[in-house]
């Protein structure tokens, strides 16, 4: 069985490191955007799914955004993601299992200081 040099290994590194740098830094391309920073903090701070079951979700990936109307002050996007509870998470909890995707429509005002969620739909409707 042949072990991976440290050459071949330290050459590996070195790659990734160039299309890193290549790319810019690594958390500027793994941030997300205002839109989705916004949406992400707004159902963390008044989401509940499965109808009421889940108090504490969380939205551990946005699966989907899509533009449903853009102004210069409005913007109405439909937001696909996937879920978790922060205290019924991975597992069942009195028979719920928290962790599921979802599907809802933001309202965000947008002005010179970024944008801010106005309105969530109730999950599954847009």
């Amino acid at each position: 069985m042949n072990k991976p040099s440290l050459w071949s290994t330290a050459g590996l590194a070195g790659l990734i490191v160039a299309a890193l740098s290549a790319c810019g830094s690594l958390s500027e391309a793994v941030q997300p955007s205002p839109v989705a920073s916004a949406v992400m903090r707004y159902y963390e701070n008044h989401a509940s799914e499965q109808n009421g079951r889940c108090l504490n979700p969380y939205m551990d990936a946005l699966t989907g955004v899509d533009v449903v109307e853009e102004n210069e002050g409005r913007i109405v996007v439909d937001a696909r993601y996937f879920y978790r509870d922060r205290f019924m998470d991975g597992g069942e909890s009195l028979g719920v299992e928290c962790a599921d995707f979802g599907q809802r429509r933001f309202t965000l005002a947008r002005d010179q200081g970024g944008v801010e969620v106005l309105e969530m739909s109730v999950p599954g409707t847009s």
